[in-house]
Parts: structure tokens; sequence; C-alpha cells
């Protein structure tokens, strides 16, 4: 006679390099966002007499348009994220802190 386990099973967690493949995604899906908002409050804060501060965004922006120019830069800086495997967490902080920073410049400029 087969006796039934007392004690039910754990649920089921996922292997460690699931686990460490999702985080890797969803930084770099947020990294992709933060990017774009990025470039949607600035180019806000081009239209309200604003400028770039980044020289290498600045000398895109003077060769390309204003437009392009960030669009070529924020394209970029998604190819080299996509390429970086670890700490990418920490770009998004960074991110996350001059998304903050363009809210409180729009706000200031208007």
């Amino acid at each position: 006679m087969a006796s039934i386990p007392s004690q039910t099973p754990a649920p089921e967690v996922g292997s460690p390099w699931n686990v460490g493949f999702r985080k890797v995604v969803n930084a770099r899906w947020t990294f992709v966002g933060l990017q774009a908002l990025d470039l949607l409050a600035t180019l806000l804060a081009f239209r309200i007499g604003g400028m770039e501060v980044n020289p290498i965004v600045a000398h895109f922006t003077v060769i390309f348009g204003r437009a392009r120019g960030l669009l070529i830069s924020k394209l970029i800086a998604v190819a080299l994220a996509m390429g970086v495997r670890r700490l990418l967490w920490v770009v998004n902080i960074f991110y996350a802190g001059i998304v903050f920073w363009n809210v409180i410049v729009l706000l200031t400029l208007r």
C-alpha cells in the first residue's frame, strides 16, 4: 500500500538561470522605457527652449538635427545596453534620476 506524504509539496521555484534571465530581460526593457521617456522629455525641453547638456548628444544634434541626433544617441545607448549582462539595474537607477531631473527642468521652464 502506498503512503500519502504528510507534507505538501513546496511550490516550484524557477531555476537560477531562469530567474537571472528574467532579471536581465526586465532590466533591459526598463532601460528601453527610460530611454524613451528621456527622449520625449528632451524633445519637449527643446520645444520650450531647453538645450542638451550631454556633449556627445549635443554633438549629434548639431550634425543630424535635434530630433534625429537625439534618436540616434538613444538607439546607440539601447544597442550598447543589449550587450550588458550585469549591473544594468544600476544604469536604470541613474537614468531614472535623469528622467526625474528632466521633468523638474520641464516644469521650471514652463
